[in-house]
């Protein structure tokens, strides 16, 4: 009897190793999965693949709506670097994204340079490019996967550089960069009016300001004119992972047998 009570330590013992081991990678494996979920969240990168395949639908059609009232857009991926373009190329009025509908617009063509206030021209384009990027969006297949429109203003770090701290440089180019934001979503809402979604733009549309904390880089040097701009950036309605969120909820509350 007391031979087989030293057989079943020494087998505990000799396990202890791989549970342990099998306890760590469990660890790892969850602590990985969260991140993941998180990058997703944060990156826009959950979006199924039926709401990106109605983006890139619904960015051509905007491209082509914009040819007809004499507007250059273009498509164009957000993670391809300016530093494609050429001196030589034709001005581009604005980009697309085609796999998240981002519309990046140079605020050059809607302001005056240290100005919020829209220029006759910023409002002559707006009215030509805001209803058919709104109407593309928010009255098509895309709708349904469509949480928020964030009208996002851009400044470059040259403006107010010399007379003040960096932040207050950076305060002052935030509040400009806000209230850029704010004039271009305050048009969004002038112009819709009779539109089928008007009413929804109030849970739609968001307004940040980012100063110059995301400078476009050509050859390592800041492109202080294609910087400053404003985006309209679409939040996506997030894929659920329900699978590997069943086997992460299954691994949690899993138990080890006593050996």
């Amino acid at each position: 009897m007391g031979a087989k009570v030293r057989r079943k330590k020494q087998d505990l013992h000799g396990n202890i190793f791989w549970v342990t081991m099998s306890d760590l990678f469990i660890g790892m494996f969850m602590i990985f999965a969260t991140l993941f979920f998180a990058f997703c969240a944060n990156t826009g990168q959950g979006a199924t693949a039926a709401a990106t395949q109605a983006a890139q639908k619904a960015t051509q059609h905007i491209v082509e709506k914009m040819q007809d009232q004499n507007i250059n857009a273009v498509i164009k991926p957000e993670t391809v670097e300016y530093v494609e373009y050429k001196p030589t190329d034709q001005k581009v009025d604005v980009e697309i994204d085609p796999f998240s509908g981002m519309a990046k617009i140079s605020d050059m063509e809607l302001f005056e340079l240290n100005s919020a206030v829209l220029t006759p021209k910023g409002k002559q384009f707006l009215t030509k490019f805001l209803p058919v990027y709104l109407d593309s969006v928010l009255t098509g297949e895309l709708k349904k996967y469509v949480t928020y429109i964030v009208v996002q203003g851009h400044t470059d770090s040259h403006l107010f550089k010399g007379n003040y701290t960096e932040q207050e440089q950076y305060m002052k180019n935030m509040d400009l960069s806000m209230n850029r934001a704010y004039n271009v979503a305050n048009f969004a809402f002038n112009i819709s009016k009779g539109k089928p979604y008007y009413k929804d733009l109030t849970h739609i549309i968001r307004v940040e300001g980012a100063s110059f904390s995301k400078p476009i880089m050509v050859n390592g040097k800041e492109d202080y004119r294609l910087s400053r701009r404003v985006e309209l950036r679409l939040v996506l309605k997030e894929q659920k992972f329900d699978v590997l969120q069943q086997f992460l909820q299954g691994m949690s509350q899993a138990s080890y047998e006593k050996l």
